[in-house]
């Protein structure tokens, strides 16, 4: 399945952070980035007992972050627990950055799957990811259990910034601030194990 935008669609990539959502605490560098939602009112997400709300700092260099939704509206942060030391590619950034994104709604649609044809085109997917490196899925900390695909966001999505606190002086790296991307030309894959509540969230690039 391609998520495809779509004004009345049930999905939201980007957008302000709901206000009855909370942040987990943390340090990192650029600290979260609100990614918009997924709705478990969509046929094909009836097995998510809620709308996932999609959180990352996606400008640091985490290996895997692991949030505990046991309360959907005010997820822990499971793993890493060391977010003052995660480093970061971009010198702009300080742990008050912030970026909020436009937001835009999707639909889903069946395709055949990424190919050389398309794989600019595609915004995100579901059903099962595209692996750019090796097929890793990941396993609940709380349960042990094997994660369930959720979606993958690619880094050329329509979705740009709206507001920012910080610039850089590079025009190539300005740019990279300015939409949604995941390490300049990666994806972020997301799991969800739903016994434990748990989600994954982690990013491959080539």
């Amino acid at each position: 399945m391609q998520f495809v935008q779509d004004d009345k669609g049930l999905h939201q990539f980007g957008g302000d952070i709901p206000s009855d959502f909370k942040i987990p605490e943390n340090e990192f560098l650029g600290g979260f980035q609100y990614l918009g939602f997924i709705n478990n009112e969509d046929k094909y997400f009836e097995w998510l007992q809620f709308p996932l709300q999609l959180i990352c700092p996606i400008f640091t260099d985490f290996d895997y972050v692991f949030l505990d939704y046991e309360n959907p509206n005010e997820p822990k942060l499971i793993y890493p627990t060391n977010t003052a030391e995660i480093t970061s590619a971009y010198d702009e950034l300080t742990k008050n950055s912030y970026v909020i994104y436009n937001k835009a709604n999707f639909s889903l649609y069946p395709f055949e799957g990424v190919n050389d044809d398309n794989e600019f085109d595609v915004i995100a997917i579901a059903g099962k990811p595209h692996w750019t490196q090796s097929s890793e899925v990941p396993t609940s900390p709380k349960s042990n259990k094997k994660m369930k695909f959720v979606c993958q966001l690619m880094s050329n999505s329509p979705i740009t910034a709206k507001e920012k606190n910080f610039k850089s002086d590079d025009d190539y790296y300005e740019k990279l601030f300015t939409e949604l991307n995941f390490w300049c030309d990666g994806d972020l894959k997301v799991f969800f194990e739903p016994t434990s509540k748990v989600a994954c969230y982690f990013i491959q690039n080539t």
